[in-house]
């Protein structure tokens, strides 16, 4: 049985954790009271490894002290949305994407190696927005599709966030959910968060 999990990524990850509050104030913490409220999962220990401002080259420097010393049993990658940024924000084509992609595709297959019997999970960048022709969007996109294909290139389970947030913008307006279109409030981490756990419980209980 699944006894750890461990939540990897950036700013919407750490959402504000620290040593006083070691989970943060979004969907990790939300999550981690969902599984509490759950008599198969009440038992599983969180810890969230999120570092605002973060890109991928910054996982790979940190990923031993931060992911691999915990020994897991299961670990969700959340990555992707200051690469984008930086990328739009670039203005011009680089190979940002690649460096992305090729960033994330080593990231994964040294925890396959270091962490030969841990269940891995991607969750997708995102932005939300009202428009699906904005500019940042698209590009967030292309990011999104690099995650995807990486996790059928490895057969890992990938939840989709930024379609979670392509339905809530039906909801509401897209700056109701984050000031910035990237931060959520409580009730976008929440809306992360009730997506999160049918997709974890269905993958870590089948395992």
């Amino acid at each position: 049985m699944i006894s750890k999990i461990v939540f990897f990524g950036d700013s919407i990850t750490a959402a504000n954790c620290n040593v006083q509050n070691l989970l943060g104030n979004g969907f990790v913490s939300i999550l981690k009271d969902m599984f509490s409220s759950d008599i198969q999962l009440k038992n599983i220990q969180f810890v969230n490894s999120g570092v605002n401002g973060h890109i991928v080259q910054d996982l790979m420097k940190r990923y031993d002290l931060d992911v691999v010393n915990h020994q897991p049993d299961a670990v969700v990658i959340k990555i992707g949305i200051n690469d984008a940024y930086n990328d739009f924000m670039a203005g011009n084509d680089n190979g940002q994407i690649k460096n992305y992609e090729l960033g994330l595709q080593r990231l994964i297959g040294k925890l396959l190696k270091r962490l030969p019997h841990t269940q891995l999970f991607l969750f997708t960048p995102y932005l939300i927005s009202d428009s699906k022709f904005e500019a940042f969007y698209l590009k967030m996109s292309e990011y999104c599709g690099v995650v995807k294909g990486l996790g059928e290139y490895f057969d890992i389970p990938v939840l989709d966030v930024q379609s979670i947030f392509d339905t809530a913008v039906k909801l509401k307006p897209a700056r109701e959910w984050a000031d910035d279109q990237i931060h959520p409030h409580r009730d976008g981490h929440a809306h992360i968060a009730r997506a999160a756990f049918p997709f974890l419980k269905g993958h870590l209980l089948e395992s």
